[in-house]
């Protein structure tokens, strides 16, 4: 069987199932009653989030010759998963504006934010596989700097939306964690502004995103018969695992 060194469904799935089992107290507790630590599942998790802000870097680099440091990078996948949590959210809201009959100019102020929402490097894509099946697609390849841009003013012209706050605070999305969006996208303005377009830097993050895959398989590989004993004991834990295994 080949071994896999670079970000993929398999990486993906060992981050999932070790995420799910370690921020549920029943199936962490099951994982230890038989010899599991927090820190087996801990460790999964970070080299699958480092692999895959990784192995965004190197898409990046590739089409567009940018280079960061590791640092900045999933500093940045982290500011784009929340803003594609938030954008969620405002979408839903949308339909709660028209449904409580709110003022027209409201409806199509929040339309306007959803309309002219920023790019993504990569989005998930929904596959008849289930969440294991799904896929990533590129899109418009946009610098990092204008996506951090379009990120922070649609943070921005929400914060100012104060008329939907109500409805926002709902779903889950509160002023506080707008203004962290906004204040994150512009901690980012600098760092990534200032980097300048440098061809062949897919190297050097090639050979850290394999180290990071290894390291994860390392830590995956030796819990596994712990993993496999807790699958026994739960259907949900089991089903974790199957998604993490399973050929692709």
């Amino acid at each position: 069987m080949a071994t896999s060194v670079t970000f993929d469904s398999k990486v993906a799935a060992r981050t999932r199932a070790a995420s799910e089992i370690l921020h549920n107290k029943e199936l962490l507790a099951i994982y230890q009653r038989h010899g599991g630590l927090r820190e087996d599942l801990d460790a999964i998790v970070s080299h699958g989030q480092k692999a895959e802000a990784l192995s965004h870097a190197r898409s990046s680099s590739k089409s567009s010759g940018e280079s960061a440091t590791l640092t900045v990078l999933t500093a940045f996948s982290a500011l784009q998963k929340e803003y594609a949590a938030v954008m969620a959210v405002v979408q839903a809201v949308r339909l709660d504006l028209l449904q409580a009959k709110a003022p027209a100019e409201l409806v199509q102020a929040v339309e306007h934010i959803i309309r002219n929402e920023a790019p993504v490097l990569y989005r998930q894509e929904p596959s008849t596989e289930g969440a294991a099946g799904k896929k990533r697609k590129a899109v418009q390849s946009v610098s990092h700097e204008a996506l951090r841009a379009e990120i922070h003013k649609d943070a921005v012209a929400l914060l100012g939306l104060t008329a939907v706050h109500a409805a926002l605070k709902r779903r889950g999305v509160t002023t506080a964690r707008l203004g962290q969006l906004r204040d994150d996208a512009q901690a980012l303005s600098s760092e990534l502004g200032d980097r300048a377009t440098k061809k062949g830097a897919s190297r050097g993050v090639t050979e850290s995103l394999r180290a990071a895959v290894a390291d994860q398989k390392a830590v995956w590989s030796a819990c596994y018969r712990l993993l496999a004993t807790a699958a026994q004991q739960d259907t949900r834990i089991h089903q974790l695992l199957k998604e993490a295994t399973k050929k692709r």
